[in-house]
């Protein structure tokens, strides 16, 4: 029959199946370092890190279509490991110069990173072709294996050199400069920078600004990156959705292209005030730009690409219809704009002293330059939505001699934002805004002696919760 047809073990899953997905994951660090000072007054600090990230990816519950009844309902889809190690030289040193009013702090170092990541492949049922892949496909279902082919280790090794420059000019001014040259074995060179000054312009004010550009190379997972799981769309549908590295094959014959680094420039200018003795207030407005921004580029496989794909020699091209081929791509631009703002104060309270901080921060991100077939006005709306614009915290601490004390701590949140996910329609049109919410924490504490405290609070101890979707 048809049913048996769709679901070759219909007599183990009478109603269908709901793959079950997930993974054994572990995590390792390892972090070792020495200091000193030399006899010429040089302080230096070396270290190494080694890190490991893996997960192992487990499926069960469901079935690998293409093999009919002699499919196994389990699988060990494949592993990814992230690998990362680094070797770090820093050193400081004073130096008198000029007219400097102060000596110039002089700091340098050297790093070595290395990238390296791992693809285990799946085990033969996870990626076997049955006699019934025509109609089904190969592959376990809800969740493919990673094939032989794309298994392996690639990595990513760099070389990087700073110099930072620091010393008060004048009585009223201080400036500092930095560079980074960093060399990667497959991206190139890159040169950043870093200028900062503060000039103090009267006993109670004084103005900051700096400037700085940074780099950000692409991992070599998301390089070399391959897996293919089944997903659905908002209707239902189930298709599936691929993600390939930007020099496999299929990605070739799509229009992939090397991925550049992404790049930022920011900027910040801010002001301080001395109020009075006991209360100070600062205040920055900062823009950062981020360029070339990595994201996946989404490719519906229709006749047209069908075509691309078997002239490019993709065997059995013509399977691929109606699902979806990604790669990453230099997608997008963000542009960040925001103010901080910062009041400190102390007054007298009884016996002890009465600690004030408040803080505010507006924050608005723009996505801009979005490549077509990458984010959706509904990832768009995310990015610039899902976090609170507004965030304001202020803090009460109270301190005296004698053994009592305690802390009340207000946390604002703006409104915000969620398209829906995955499963929303791309357009946005189910997009739901979300309100403020206010967050009380609070604590008490009681000295009994050098040796024993206790303290009791809480966070959010009036349980404030989100508003209901």
């Amino acid at each position: 029959s048809g049913w048996v047809l769709l679901n070759p073990i219909a007599s183990q899953f009478p109603g269908g199946y709901n793959p079950d997905f997930g993974a054994n994951i572990s995590d390792m660090a390892v972090l070792v370092g020495l200091r000193g000072e030399t006899g010429g007054g040089i302080s230096w600090d070396v270290r190494a890190r080694v890190a490991e990230s893996e997960a192992d990816y487990v499926l069960g519950e469901t079935i690998n279509p293409s093999l009919g009844r002699l499919s196994p309902t389990t699988f060990s889809p494949g592993k990814l490991t992230q690998e990362e190690t680094a070797l770090t030289a820093d050193f400081v040193k004073s130096l008198d110069v000029g007219n400097f009013v102060s000596p110039l702090n002089l700091a340098f170092g050297l790093e070595y990173r290395k990238e390296t990541y791992k693809i285990a492949a799946g085990d033969d049922a996870s990626i076997a072709t049955g006699p019934t892949f025509a109609q089904f496909g190969v592959g376990s279902d809800g969740f493919q294996g990673f094939p032989t082919d794309s298994a392996g280790s690639f990595d990513s090794d760099s070389i990087a050199g700073y110099i930072d420059l620091e010393a008060d000019v004048t009585d009223n001014f201080s400036a500092g400069a930095a560079i980074r040259v960093e060399d990667y074995d497959k991206f190139g060179n890159t040169f950043d920078g870093k200028l900062a000054g503060r000039l103090q312009v009267t006993d109670t004010f004084a103005l900051r600004a700096t400037v700085n550009t940074g780099f950000r190379a692409p991992t070599p997972g998301q390089v070399n990156t391959l897996n293919v799981t089944t997903s659905s769309d908002s209707l239902g549908n189930l298709s599936p959705f691929g993600t390939y590295p930007v020099a496999h094959p299929i990605a070739l014959a799509l229009g992939s292209q090397p991925l550049d680094p992404e790049e930022s420039t920011s900027f910040t200018i801010g002001a301080i005030f001395e109020v009075s003795e006991r209360t100070s207030v600062t205040i920055d407005i900062y823009n950062i730009t981020i360029e070339d921004r990595l994201t996946i580029l989404e490719n519906e496989i229709g006749p047209d690409e069908v075509d691309l794909l078997t002239d490019a020699g993709i065997p059995n091209a013509a399977l691929l219809a109606g699902s979806t081929a990604n790669f990453f791509v230099n997608g997008f631009e963000s542009n960040i704009f925001g103010i901080d703002l910062a009041v400190n104060s102390v007054f007298e309270l009884g016996p002890g002293s009465l600690a004030m901080d408040f803080r505010a921060n507006i924050n608005d991100q723009e996505v801009k330059n979005v490549t077509p077939s990458t984010l959706n006005a509904a990832t768009v709306y995310d990015f610039e939505n899902q976090v609170p614009n507004e965030r304001v915290n202020l803090t009460f601490d109270y301190q005296s001699d004698s053994p009592l004390s305690g802390i009340v701590r207000l946390n604002y949140y703006g409104g915000w934002g969620d398209s829906g996910g995955q499963l929303a329609a791309g357009d946005n049109s189910e997009a739901v805004s979300y309100g403020s919410n206010l967050l009380v924490d609070l604590e008490a504490a009681y000295q009994f002696n050098d040796i024993f405290r206790l303290a009791v609070g809480g966070e959010n101890v009036f349980d404030e919760l989100p508003d209901d979707d």
